[in-house]
C-alpha cells in the first residue's frame, strides 16, 4: 500500500503580482530615503557659520581651558597670603614589658594612647616673592585673556576665508554650467547648418570637442567646490557625512560701499587694538614680575607659626579622659626667621635666567610688532587693488559680452569663423568669473583690514 502527498500547485500569476509588490515596495522606500536625505540638507548662513565654529572649535575651547587653568593660578597665588591650618589627631595601642614607676619594676601590660594638635602658619615676610608672584599671575591672566579674545578672531577669519572660498566655488559652478549649456546650444546650430550644408563638418567636430573640453572644466570647478566645501566644514567641525548648503547672496546684489583708509590710522589703530600685542605686553609684565621673584631668594624671610595640641594614655589610672586632655595641653607661639647666606649661587641663576625671559619677552613684542606692520601695509594695498579691480572687471566683463554677441551675429551669417566665436566665448566666462571674484574679494578684504586691526567683530555680516 503506497501513501501519496499531494504538493501545492505553483501559481505563477500570484508569484508575479507578489514579485511587483516587492518591487514597488522597494523603489518606494528607496524613494522614501532619498526623500529624506534630501530633506536632512541643512542651510547655514554666514552669521550662522560663525556661531557653530565659535561654539565648536577645539582652539577655542583650548584657548577657554588655559584661561580657567590661569585663573585658578590667580586664586593660587591670592590664597598664599593666607595662614594655613592644620589638625591631626591620632590613637594607639602599645603592649609588652613597661616599667610600672608604682612598683618600680617591669610589667607585662598594655596601654592606650591619644592626641590631637592643632597649627597654623602665616608668613609675614618672604622679600615680596607673594606679591611679585601674584601680580605675575594677573599679567599672566590678562596675556590669556587677550590670547583668547585673538582666538576668536583668527577663527571667525578663517570661517570668513573658506566660505568665501565656497561661494567663489559655487559661483564658478554657476559660470561653468552656462558655459556648457551656450556650448550644447552652439552645437545644436552647428548640426543644423552642416545639415543644410552651411558649414564644414570640420566645425562640428571642432564644436563637440570644445562641448567636451567645458564639460571637463565643470567637472573640476564642482571638484574644487567640493574641497572648499570639505575644509569648511572641517574648519566648524561639522558632521562630515551630514549634507550642507552654504548660503550667498547673488554677486550682482552686493552693496559696494569703497571706503577711504588711511594706512598711518591704520598702523595706529591696529598697534592699540591688536589683541596679540596686548598680549605680549602683559607677557613682558609677568616677565618683570618674574625678576622681582627671583631677587627676593637675597632677602630674608620672616614667618609666625602657633600651635595647640593634647593627649592621653591609660597608664595614668588616676585621672580620666577629660582631665588628662586638659592637664596635657600645650600652647606655642614663634617668629621664625631666615637669613640666606650662601645657596650655591642658585639665586643669581635664577635672576639671570628671569632677566633673559624677559628679554625675549620683549624681542617677541617687537617681531609681533614689525608683523602687524606688514599685515597692516599690504591688507591696505590689497585692498587698493581690489578696488581698482573692481572697476577692470566691470569693464572687462562689459566688453566681453559685447564681442560675443557679435561674434555669434556674424557666425550666423557666416562672417566669422568657429575659432573666433570660440575665443569671444572663453574671453567672455573668463571675465564673468574675474567679476564674480573681484566682487567676493573686496569684501574679504575688507575684513582682512578689520582683522589685521584687530577689530574683527564676529557678529557682523559679511556683506555690509
Amino acid at each position: 500500500m503506497t501513501s501519496s502527498i499531494a504538493l501545492p500547485r505553483f501559481d505563477s500569476a500570484a508569484f508575479r503580482h507578489f514579485a511587483a509588490l516587492s518591487l514597488l515596495t522597494l523603489f518606494a522606500s528607496l524613494f522614501m530615503a532619498m526623500q529624506a536625505n534630501a530633506q536632512e540638507i541643512q542651510e547655514v548662513t554666514f552669521n550662522q557659520a560663525v556661531e557653530i565654529a565659535l561654539d565648536n572649535n577645539n582652539t577655542i575651547k583650548r584657548a577657554e581651558n588655559n584661561l580657567e587653568l590661569q585663573e585658578l593660578t590667580v586664586r593660587s597665588a591670592r590664597a598664599d597670603f593666607l595662614p594655613n591650618l592644620n589638625a591631626n589627631t591620632g590613637a594607639s595601642r602599645n603592649w609588652g614589658l613597661q616599667f610600672d614607676q608604682t612598683v618600680g619594676q617591669l610589667r607585662n601590660t598594655s596601654t592606650d594612647g591619644f592626641n590631637y594638635g592643632v597649627s597654623t602658619g602665616l608668613n609675614l615676610f618672604n622679600g615680596f616673592s607673594d606679591v611679585a608672584n601674584l601680580n605675575a599671575a594677573r599679567a599672566a591672566l590678562e596675556a590669556q585673556e587677550y590670547s583668547m579674545e585673538r582666538t576668536r578672531q583668527t577663527v571667525v577669519f578663517n570661517v570668513i576665508s573658506n566660505y568665501l572660498n565656497v561661494i567663489l566655488g559655487e559661483e564658478n559652478i554657476r559660470i561653468r554650467q552656462e558655459e556648457v549649456e551656450a556650448q550644447q546650444q552652439l552645437l545644436d546650430q552647428i548640426e543644423e547648418f552642416v545639415r543644410v550644408g552651411t558649414r564644414a563638418i570640420s566645425d562640428l567636430y571642432q564644436q563637440q570637442a570644445t562641448l567636451a573640453n567645458a564639460e571637463s572644466n565643470l567637472l573640476t570647478a564642482e571638484s574644487n567646490f567640493q574641497v572648499a566645501k570639505t575644509r569648511l566644514i572641517q574648519v566648524l567641525q561639522l558632521d562630515p557625512l551630514s549634507e550642507y548648503r552654504f548660503m550667498a547672496p547673488d554677486p550682482s546684489t552686493l552693496p559696494l560701499s569703497v571706503r577711504a583708509y588711511d594706512p598711518e590710522d591704520l598702523l595706529v589703530s591696529a598697534f592699540e587694538r591688536r589683541a596679540d600685542i596686548r598680549a605680549m605686553e602683559a607677557s613682558i609684565n609677568a616677565a618683570e614680575q618674574g625678576i622681582r621673584i627671583a631677587r627676593s631668594g637675597y632677602l630674608p624671610s620672616l614667618s609666625l607659626s602657633a600651635s595647640h595640641g593634647s593627649g592621653y594614655t591609660s597608664a595614668n589610672e588616676r585621672d580620666d579622659f577629660g582631665t588628662q586632655l586638659e592637664n596635657n595641653r600645650s600652647e606655642r607661639l614663634g617668629f621664625s626667621l631666615s637669613i640666606p647666606l650662601f645657596n650655591r649661587l642658585n639665586v643669581k641663576r635664577g635672576i639671570e635666567s628671569s632677566k633673559v625671559q624677559f628679554a625675549n619677552a620683549r624681542l617677541d613684542l617687537e617681531n609681533v610688532q614689525q608683523n602687524v606692520a606688514i599685515e597692516v601695509r599690504q591688507a591696505y594695498l590689497d585692498y587698493q587693488i581690489a578696488v581698482q579691480r573692481l572697476d577692470v572687471t566691470e569693464k572687462s566683463l562689459q566688453a566681453a559680452d559685447q564681442a560675443l554677441r557679435v561674434e555669434e551675429e556674424r557666425y550666423e551669417v557666416g562672417a566669422s569663423t568657429l575659432v573666433e566665436l570660440q575665443q569671444a566665448r572663453s574671453q567672455f566666462v573668463n571675465a564673468s568669473s574675474q567679476r564674480a571674484q573681484a566682487l567676493f574679494q573686496f569684501h574679504f578684504q575688507h575684513r582682512l583690514i578689520e582683522y589685521y586691526q584687530g577689530i574683527l567683530d564676529p557678529g557682523q555680516s559679511l556683506f555690509d
